[in-house]
């Protein structure tokens, strides 16, 4: 008998500067998911919370398992109606500067295969885009989305 590892992708990791203090990056996470990632959103920050992301086209749920304010979370990931097992996602913030913010969100737990690929582009684009509009939305006060994301 043959026994397989079972393998996964490698993580999806983005690192950025913002120009905003660590309280206002991870607020903006948490607190205010609407002003720059989704369109809805509930959150309960704090380990064992439940959190619900929507946008037009789907909702993604979660539950925190970790939970530091102004300094890193970490919560399950998966859509709605996707029958492939959940990802996960860790958010790190910290000091860089004066009212600036060193950022890294790392998504991981994507396997290998066709029903993952499509998951595993569209995090890969979607987390890029909407880190671009966190500090768009935080440096400038302009949202880059179209209306439809």
């Amino acid at each position: 008998m043959k026994i397989t590892a079972e393998r996964t992708r490698p993580p999806l990791v983005y690192q950025a500067r913002v120009n905003a203090a660590p309280d206002v990056v991870f607020d903006a996470f948490f607190r205010e998911p609407r002003r720059w990632l989704c369109r809805e959103a509930s959150m309960d920050p704090q380990v064992g919370g439940r959190m619900r992301l929507c946008w037009p086209d789907g909702c993604c749920e979660g539950q925190f398992v970790q939970y530091e304010p102004n300094s890193v979370a970490r919560f399950s990931w998966r859509m709605q109606g996707d029958n492939l097992p959940e990802t996960m996602v860790v958010v790190r913030t910290e000091a860089a500067g004066p009212n600036q913010t060193a950022l890294e969100l790392e998504h991981y737990g994507f396997g290998v295969g066709p029903d993952w690929d499509g998951l595993y582009v569209g995090a890969a684009r979607a987390w890029a885009g909407y880190l671009k509009n966190l500090r768009a939305v935080l440096e400038t006060g302009v949202d880059l989305r179209e209306a439809d994301e």
